[in-house]
């Protein structure tokens, strides 16, 4: 095949069976790769009969994309997809770094791994050969540690780890496999699903290359590409901060969390205190990228002196160190790295132990835990020590908070109790990262509708920030009011384009950043992938093609998680923000209304042909998208509308 590598790898570690599939043209064509590919094998392979995702019977997809370890600008972006312990719907996580074009390399476009090992394992995957091997020798190691540990072992500086730390190996739901390091497929709980199943890691080593269809005109279409992505104006911020630029938006537009979200902007001197201008200024001492970066948007960073001398890393994000510098409370940059770096070396996702630590501040100072259920620790905001206590203890199970808190914020809510929900900022059961959800209509409904949980990276219509004419929004979306974030009126053709845009970023194998989701007016489109992927592949897609695809897949998750039990009541923001204004800052007296959301989400269902009663996709959209056994599944179950 050209484009993909033509092989599906699937691993049985209860049996010891693997098994090499050789992957039809037909599937590829119709699901794309990444996302894609992962949501359809987990549809095929895991319904409601595994009832908790940390079951035997639940599976780990590893997923490349067509344009993974080519010349597409970003082409190294890996999947990971599974049914999720964290939210118990359908969970994908997404990284960089360079381990995806390293198992493209070996021969590989997925890896299914089922079932549970005895005892520690590591998958090692040497182009041809793969075999499962023990690991109990690596048990308890941390995610450096455990990589130090396999490249020794193998002889080879150059092979590509992924692997749970702490985290995973005690069930924490939101664990994470971590790549590179520091490159987190984060939010799904994939390392809880991996530790589960005694897979320490799964380790590759790639010789060979990607075959393209017409090597000439993938070329060209792949300079015209970088070429447009040098020239978008977002390009000059990416390289100097990455995405810290961000906490400085996030402050001047209004939407900050301060104190598990009960303050709704920061001082100016909280703000400077965190800005990415100071993390740069003070501790970043160069640039990097992933592989085929056309940004170049992740960073070294040090820290030479005070409490935290000696940190040297790579990778700290915005999403990532804002809930511990923010809605913990905890105003100095050195703290937030420090509490990412730890969550990094654990395998936890770094973007929500910090939320976590505000919702059991706030918990705490309400009566709502106990002095004996904090374990006999003073839960304060922005307590340094304790919350880097905290956060080992998360990683650990250690403690009833640390076990508690492990959970995840929506099912340590629920087994609280006590009214601690309503401060739990949560939409299924997954975290709400930050106040953007609640300061516009767009993206309160892009978070409602996304299929993991809440969720800014799976369509918010960052548009809404480009403070466009209204003529502008007319044209793009048929309604001058779409680009306004205040106004419910006109997201559904806003929204649909961005979910799609980000869906087909996830099964290409690309990265968002350099597309129009990240760059709404000046990003890659889809006519720019469909060019590439049609050179790359020797098929001839369309840009209508491509988002058809999305579509296809996006809804294959929704009814995914319809086979769950999940329905339009799941399709819902929390209940603070239809009762509670914004309280400070330029937003100031600003809510959601719940008509207005009401209103705006029949619209969405509308557009995308789901009922909108029940927010379940119509027997006539899943035939229409090519799921006529999708639609007799839902049939048979009596879950069609």
């Amino acid at each position: 095949m050209f484009g993909w590598a033509g092989t599906i790898l699937d691993v049985n570690l209860s049996s010891g069976e693997i098994i090499k599939k050789p992957l039809l043209p037909g599937f590829a064509r119709k699901w794309l790769g990444g996302e894609g590919f992962g949501a359809k094998i987990l549809w095929d392979l895991v319904g409601p009969e595994v009832s908790d995702a940390l079951d035997e019977g639940n599976v780990l997809i590893y997923t490349t994309g067509p344009l993974t370890g080519t010349l597409a600008p970003s082409g190294g972006r890996l999947e990971i997809i599974t049914k999720s312990p964290l939210t118990g719907s359908f969970g994908d996580s997404n990284a960089g770094g360079h381990f995806a074009p390293e198992l493209k390399n070996a021969g590989y476009d997925a890896i299914i791994i089922r079932g549970r090992a005895a005892a520690p394992v590591y998958l090692w995957i040497g182009d041809e050969v793969v075999q499962i091997r023990d690991a109990q020798h690596l048990w308890g190691k941390l995610v450096s540690e455990t990589d130090r540990a396999l490249k020794k072992e193998l002889g080879d500086e150059n092979i590509q780890v992924s692997c749970i730390g702490p985290a995973g190996e005690h069930l924490v739901r939101f664990a994470i496999l971590m790549n590179n390091l520091t490159r987190a497929p984060g939010w799904a709980g994939c390392g809880a699903v991996a530790g589960s199943k005694n897979l320490k890691a799964v380790v590759v080593r790639g010789t060979g290359g990607v075959k393209i269809a017409d090597p000439d005109v993938f070329q060209q279409a792949c300079l015209s590409a970088r070429e447009k992505v040098g020239r978008a104006q977002l390009l000059p911020t990416l390289r100097q901060m990455g995405t810290m630029f961000l906490i400085r938006g996030q402050y001047t537009r209004g939407v900050g969390q301060v104190h598990n979200y009960s303050v709704t902007q920061c001082s100016p001197e909280h703000a400077e205190e965190i800005a990415g201008e100071k993390w740069v200024k003070e501790y970043v001492t160069g640039n990097t990228g992933c592989y085929g970066c056309a940004s170049h948007c992740s960073h070294y960073s040090r820290i030479t002196s005070g409490k935290y001398a000696g940190l040297a890393t790579e990778g700290f994000e915005y999403g990532a160190i804002t809930g511990f510098i923010y809605s913990y409370g905890a105003a100095r940059l050195p703290f937030g790295m420090e509490a990412v770096r730890l969550c990094n070396e654990y395998g936890m996702d770094a973007s929500q132990p910090g939320y976590l630590l505000a919702w059991a501040t706030d918990c705490y100072k309400r009566g709502m835990i106990t002095s004996e259920e904090a374990d006999g620790l003073v839960l304060d905001w922005g307590d340094e020590s304790v919350g880097l206590d905290l956060v080992h203890r998360m990683a650990h199970r250690e403690g009833v908070l640390g076990n508690l808190l492990a959970e995840g914020m929506g099912k340590a809510a629920r087994q609280l109790g006590r009214g601690s929900e309503y401060y739990a900022q949560t939409i299924k059961g997954k975290f709400s990262q930050e106040n953007s959800t609640r300061g516009s209509y767009g993206r309160a409904l892009a978070s409602a509708t996304s299929t993991r949980g809440a969720d800014h990276l799976k369509g918010w219509p960052n548009y809404e920030d480009m403070g466009l004419p209204p003529e502008t929004s007319a044209r793009l979306w048929g309604d001058a009011r779409a680009g306004d974030g205040r106004s419910h009126k006109g997201k559904a053709r806003m929204n649909t384009y961005y979910r799609n845009i980000c869906t087909l970023m996830d099964s290409l194998g690309t990265c968002k950043f350099p597309s129009r989701w990240m760059s709404p007016m000046d990003g890659l489109d889809e006519h720019d992938y469909a060019k590439m992927l049609s050179a790359a592949t020797g098929m001839d897609f369309s840009s209508e093609d491509l988002m058809t695809s999305a579509m296809r897949v996006y809804t294959l998750e929704h009814a995914f998680n319809v086979r769950l039990g999940f329905s339009r009541k799941d399709d819902a923001i929390p209940e603070m923000y239809f009762k509670e204004p914004f309280n400070a800052g330029p937003l100031k007296g600003h809510i959601l209304k719940k008509e207005n959301f009401d209103e705006m989400l029949d619209e969405y269902y509308r557009h995308w042909g789901f009922d909108t009663k029940s927010g379940i996709p119509t027997e006539k959209t899943l035939e229409a998208l090519g799921m006529e056994d999708v639609a007799a599944d839902l049939k048979n179950r009596g879950l069609l509308p």
